[in-house]
């Protein structure tokens, strides 16, 4: 009897102690853990309609990489640009006389030219004249070669230096040996020509010319006496 009345308070002892050691230990692990285990997360109590509204960030755009650009392309194909077509640079035109009575004379002398600049241009063209005095009538006909060149500007025209070879088949008339009758004969002449003009622009590309020349070749035969004053037109073959 006297021995269970010193057991029990014994191990009452041990419960107590036991019951303090796990209520510690629970209060230092809630201590420990972190507050985002234990806690909820908590719902908007607000009014409807005052809560932010999520927007997701915009895009950036990607830079792009720079183009380096190059300066001579730009002047070359502008270069190319101002080229102009062969049909641009060449024109026609020339001139022409009339002369009627009892001596008549028609000259024709067309010509196509080209323009190697806007300011030097080179050419060809057809000679022919007929001449009709009394009863005999007269053909001279041949070929051209000229070239000119625009000196000054001088207001809306040009002052013009001017060069050309005129080869021309000659038909002139001769006494006969007993004097009592002309005959024909032809001879070949080459008869160069220069001197000075001035251009009158019409258009852009049209003009007016005329030109006062010399003739170098002295033959008794030369068609022409000096100076030769020559009026002419040069139109383009597209506008």
């Amino acid at each position: 009897m006297v021995a269970r009345s010193f057991q029990l308070p014994v191990l009452a002892k041990c419960l107590v102690a036991l019951c303090f050691f796990i209520f510690a230990s629970l209060v230092a692990v809630a201590q420990v853990e972190p507050d985002t285990v234990k806690r909820k997360p908590s719902l908007p109590t607000g009014p409807p309609g005052q809560q932010p509204v999520y927007t997701p960030p915009k895009p950036q755009p990607k830079p792009q990489p720079t183009i380096q650009e190059h300066p001579q392309e730009p002047v070359a194909i502008k270069e190319e640009e101002e080229i102009p077509e062969l049909i641009d640079r060449l024109y026609f035109g020339g001139s022409f006389g009339l002369q009627f009575g009892s001596y008549t004379n028609i000259s024709l002398l067309p010509i196509i030219g080209y323009r190697v600049t806007p300011k030097f241009n080179v050419g060809t063209g057809v000679v022919y004249h007929f001449i009709k005095d009394g009863e005999y009538s007269l053909h001279n006909y041949g070929g051209r070669l000229f070239t000119q060149v625009e000196v000054v500007q001088i207001g809306e025209g040009a002052l013009l230096a001017h060069a050309e070879a005129e080869f021309m088949s000659r038909q002139y008339l001769m006494v006969n040996a007993t004097q009592t009758a002309y005959e024909k004969h032809r001879k070949t002449l080459v008869l160069p020509m220069v001197g000075v003009g001035y251009r009158q622009f019409i258009s852009e590309k049209a003009s007016f010319d005329l030109l006062l020349l010399y003739n170098v070749n002295e033959d008794e035969v030369n068609p022409y006496s000096n100076p030769v004053i020559r009026a002419g037109i040069n139109l383009p073959f597209r506008r």
